[in-house]
């Protein structure tokens, strides 16, 4: 099965809408939310063990936060009492209900604030962008964002053309039914992933063509030499760098240096496409 032939990837990225910013405030490095909902849970049920269980934690998990807290603060939080004739019993003490009113407070606070920090920036359509596209994760250690300005329909395959920004184009070629399952059409913003690997650096073409579809003009920006190969990456006039990885011999062969123009040339059907997830 050639590389066009296999199935297509979708970001499984967080939409709009959603919360992008989220956090736990932290006090004396312990977790401040779950200290706040132990002792509530305490207050209610009388009961260090219920109360575990109310919040999800387990008995020894709500002990180690407990003692901790205890521990840091100037006086005791949870007056515990083991067994006895009653099977024992938790009550927050004068201090335990003064910290767990202040630790609601803040709570109340801190969720506002998120909330005002969130709605500005989903105003802000260049953050917007940025937070969206840092959750994806792939290895393929080129991903350039793009729109779909044009589609070529052949028999089998299908060739997408892709603008990237500063007017850089690339190709690629993908199955109709990856097409279809991907709903890709003209306008909408895609991603285009290319392992390193694949990217041939050529410095001279003398006479020949290459038959590879995607040529893109750029200089080295930096070489990154290892023990067998190196990462050469090539600034392109649209302000991408594309990463290609080479051997050391041919860096030394082609005279590959910081600063010289190259061409990094890949085939179309090296191209996977990945798409904004609906769902």
């Amino acid at each position: 099965m050639s590389e066009a032939e296999q199935p297509q990837q979708s970001i499984n990225d967080k939409k709009p809408t959603e919360r992008l910013v989220e956090g736990e405030l932290r006090i004396a490095g312990a977790y401040t939310w779950k200290l706040c909902n132990l002792l509530a849970a305490i207050e209610s049920t009388g009961s260090l063990n219920r109360a575990a269980k109310q919040v999800g934690l387990s008995y020894k998990g709500a002990w180690e936060i407990l003692e901790r807290a205890n521990n840091l603060s100037p006086n005791l939080l949870v007056a515990t009492a083991i067994g006895g004739k009653h099977g024992g019993g938790s009550v927050l003490t004068d201090s335990g209900k003064s910290l767990l009113k202040l630790l609601a407070k803040l709570r109340k606070e801190h969720d506002q604030f998120l909330d005002r920090i969130n709605r500005e920036m989903e105003a802000n359509s260049e953050f917007n962008y940025l937070i969206r596209r840092t959750f994806m994760k792939a290895s393929a250690r080129n991903q350039f964002f793009g729109t779909v300005v044009d589609i070529h329909e052949g028999g089998i395959n299908v060739e997408i053309i892709i603008e990237l920004k500063g007017s850089d184009h690339l190709v690629a070629a993908i199955t109709r039914e990856s097409m279809k399952s991907l709903a890709i059409t003209r306008g909408m913003e895609v991603v285009a992933l290319i392992k390193a690997p694949q990217v041939l650096i050529v410095t001279d073409l003398g006479p020949y063509r290459l038959s590879a579809r995607n040529q893109l003009s750029g200089k080295i920006s930096r070489l990154q030499k290892g023990v067998v190969n190196t990462e050469v990456v090539v600034q392109l006039p649209g302000g991408n760098s594309v990463y290609a990885t080479v051997t050391n011999d041919s860096v030394d062969e082609l005279g590959l240096d910081e600063g010289i123009d190259v061409l990094a040339a890949f085939k179309s059907n090296a191209v996977f496409l990945a798409v904004l997830s609906q769902h």
